[in-house]
């Protein structure tokens, strides 16, 4: 069994804050000029909802991986919902948990692994359980924007 916390809240400074927010505003301004006022609204709401989200998501979670399935700090994931795994390495170190699930909405989840997790024995326990995708490898230049943009 293994347990380890994730930290679901990005560090951001003040300074993240007032890039995006002058960003978007700059945006929405643009948008009203020339005459995309469609495009203006969607951007405000977009962000009214990132804040939203943000504000209200927890913390950390507790992961728990064991034999009756995958808890991600209160959704349980049982096997048989998922259909593969794969660990995601960043420069030789693992940094995320990937699972690939058998629903059509939710096809796939994320998870940051913790530095105390020993990999390979996550992934030899893991594939008792569920086949290993082939698909792991290293983050993509995308996932790597996105991690040091921290959204």
């Amino acid at each position: 069994m293994f347990i380890w916390e994730v930290s679901v809240k990005k560090d951001k400074g003040t300074g993240w804050y007032t890039t995006a927010g002058v960003f978007a505003l700059a945006l929405i301004i643009w948008g009203f000029l020339v005459g995309l006022y469609v495009m203006s609204i969607v951007i405000f709401i977009f962000v009214g909802v990132y804040i939203l989200v943000e504000n209200n998501a927890p913390e950390k979670i507790i992961v728990k991986v064991n034999e009756n399935g995958i808890d991600l700090g209160g959704g349980f994931y049982d096997y048989p919902k998922i259909e593969e795994f794969s660990i995601v390495y960043d420069q030789g170190k693992a940094v995320i948990l990937r699972l690939r699930m058998k629903a059509r909405g939710l096809r796939h989840i994320d998870v940051d692994l913790s530095p105390d997790v020993n990999s390979a024995e996550l992934r030899a326990y893991l594939s008792g359980y569920i086949i290993e995708s082939e698909n792991g490898g290293e983050l993509t230049s995308t996932e790597r924007l996105t991690r040091y943009l921290k959204i």
